[in-house]
């Protein structure tokens, strides 16, 4: 039996998507469940997850249209697009539709994420796992090459590691990160927002209100020192922001000269030099430290 050289080239490529989309899940865990805080630079995680979901997508979308060029292909556009309309195969077909589809909406999902809120958005971007649940199921339905028990051990064992990695890793890092800081038994611990990063998307606003609050000026309120009562939210929060611009620190024997509340102006330069934004009193200090 002769096999299509362009059946072999789709095939490869829809492999290579399925790869590039693994990692870029493994990589999405690892930021979600905060695993390499301490060894690599958040941001560059992020360049990376989303580099690698976007080689993965423009695979798959490849992929999928490559299944028409075949002279003896069964498929239609409309089969790449609509899920569940090809007469051959309705449903491996229909799945590998779906599970591309629900990825793109995610990964466009970044654009308005600041307008959907970060638990909705949260939300959304759980559907990854079922997408990827479907795409792996697509491969073996619909794959010719996966015939074989090694190959259908190779595909499943990738989604095999993301279920076990997601289900022994959920809401950890917030529980690891609060351990290691009660386990100092400080009585308080010290919250800093960067100005230079915040982008006021509120998100820390929706997970502690009590802590931060976003103003109607566009200045972020927030106390500067929590106790151990509110250290979980406090987490939350620093953990939900998109920019990483929250970082909370151990308190000290100068607990006392921390101001209770402090504001994170616009990222705009203001017009004219702004008055102090935090209340006046006996234990305000100016940013840099000084009297």
């Amino acid at each position: 039996m002769t096999i299509d050289p362009i059946h072999i080239i789709a095939a490869v490529i829809g492999f290579a998507s399925a790869g590039f989309l693994w990692l870029a899940l493994i990589v999405g865990l690892a930021l979600a469940r905060g695993w390499m805080m301490t060894k690599v630079k958040h941001s560059t995680m992020l360049t990376l997850h989303g580099c690698l979901a976007l080689m993965g997508l423009t695979l798959g979308i490849v992929h999928g249209f490559a299944q028409l060029a075949p002279p003896s292909t069964t498929i239609t556009v409309v089969d790449v697009v609509v899920p569940f309309t090809n007469e051959t195969d309705p449903y491996g077909i229909g799945a590998g539709v779906i599970a591309l589809e629900l990825m793109i909406a995610v990964a466009l999902s970044v654009l308005i994420q600041k307008w959907m809120g970060f638990h909705r958005w949260r939300a959304l971007h759980a559907t990854v796992y079922a997408a990827y649940t479907l795409m792996t199921g697509h491969v073996l339905v619909s794959g010719a090459e996966t015939g074989g028990l090694l190959v259908t051990g190779l595909v499943l064992l990738p989604w095999l590691i993301v279920v076990l990695l997601w289900m022994t890793g959920s809401a950890g890092g917030a529980r690891v990160f609060a351990e290691r800081i009660s386990r100092r038994r400080t009585p308080q611990t010290s919250i800093q927002v960067d100005p230079m990063h915040c982008a006021r998307f509120g998100f820390c606003e929706q997970e502690a209100p009590e802590i931060f609050s976003l103003r109607g000026d566009g200045q972020l309120a927030y106390h500067a020192v929590v106790s151990d009562e509110k250290l979980d939210a406090a987490v939350r929060a620093a953990r939900a922001c998109p920019a990483r611009a929250i970082a909370l620190a151990q308190g000290g024997a100068g607990d006392h000269r921390v101001i209770p509340l402090r504001m994170v102006a616009p990222s705009e330069p203001p017009v004219s030099p702004a008055p102090r934004s935090w209340p006046p009193n006996d234990h305000s200090y100016p940013r840099n430290g000084r009297r």
